[in-house]
């Protein structure tokens, strides 16, 4: 199976005869079969009839599009009817509950990045008060205490701090186009189980966002940060598979190839661990609404 990239505008996609027609004003067309493609990844300026996009959602193929600063993936999750949005409203309503799963949720962050932190044989990051905290302000100490970290390890390879909108240098990049990714990653697990990826604890729900899939990145992002630098230390990814422009630093086409097939190849090894991580999940908030008395009447 391969994964089909295209990030030059004016490409079309259609279906014909249950092969994958790829048009382009300046190019021959060209036709594969839908068996031979197991993703497809696309840039802007990409036409795609609907009788493709429902096909390649019948037959389990993800399609990523991607954005300058955002991406969306077509695919087709099975939701069984639950309860648990219902849980989810009586959370974020509670402010103690709230409270309590807030800071798991930045306990667990803390304790993946001091993982990432002693594998750079760095110095762990400081402890959380016990008092009650500003999560947000608590969050900002964290994070600047570990790019600084990261800064005294890669300051060669141009990483002087995370720089987001635009990166600046080939880590920040990836660091971004990977974060980007996971929340696409993530939706499918949480929608599947039953959750309103709109309904965050910790991200305030609106601003049109995900904001559960911003909360429960918080247990994914040290993974994601040590799978790329992993990419950059064994030097899967190299400076010149980077390119300078008004967007910033990004991937050239042959960098993509090795980025993407080292991404799906990566999720494709961590899909059960997710579904696994998404069910503990609605487990511990049903066990923290129990333990604050909502009984599984009331939630009912």
């Amino acid at each position: 199976m391969s994964t089909l990239i295209l990030d030059t505008p004016d490409y079309q996609l259609s279906l014909q005869q249950d092969l994958l027609h790829i048009a382009h004003p300046e190019q021959k067309p060209r036709l594969y079969p839908l068996t031979a493609v197991d993703r497809i990844i696309l840039g802007k300026g990409i036409t795609l009839t609907t009788d493709l996009q429902i096909k390649l959602s019948e037959s389990g193929k993800n399609v990523v599009f991607l954005g300058h600063k955002s991406c969306t993936t077509l695919f087709n999750p099975c939701s069984t009817p639950n309860g648990l949005r219902l849980q989810q409203y009586q959370a974020i309503q509670d402010t103690a509950i709230k409270s309590t799963l807030t800071m798991l949720l930045l306990q667990a962050r803390r304790r993946g990045q001091n993982r990432v932190l002693h594998r750079l044989e760095q110095t762990s990051l400081p402890p959380f008060p016990d008092i009650p905290i500003n999560f947000m302000q608590a969050e900002a100490v964290m994070s600047h205490y570990y790019w600084q970290a990261w800064a005294r390890c890669f300051h060669s390879s141009g990483f002087t701090g995370r720089m987001r909108r635009p990166p600046t240098d080939p880590i920040n990049a990836l660091l971004s186009l990977s974060s980007t990714l996971e929340d696409q990653v993530l939706m499918a697990p949480l929608l599947a189980e039953g959750f309103d990826v709109t309904l965050g604890l910790h991200h305030v729900t609106g601003y049109q966002r995900p904001s559960l899939v911003l909360d429960i990145k918080e247990l994914t992002r040290a993974d994601v940060e040590w799978w790329v630098l992993t990419l950059w230390k064994r030097k899967i990814l190299l400076p010149e598979h980077f390119s300078q422009n008004d967007s910033g630093c990004r991937l050239t086409k042959e960098g993509q190839q090795h980025f993407y097939t080292a991404w799906h190849r990566w999720q494709k090894r961590r899909k059960v661990s997710l579904r696994r991580m998404v069910k503990l999940s609605r487990h511990l908030l049903q066990r923290t609404l129990n333990s604050e008395g909502y009984t599984q009447e009331a939630r009912e």
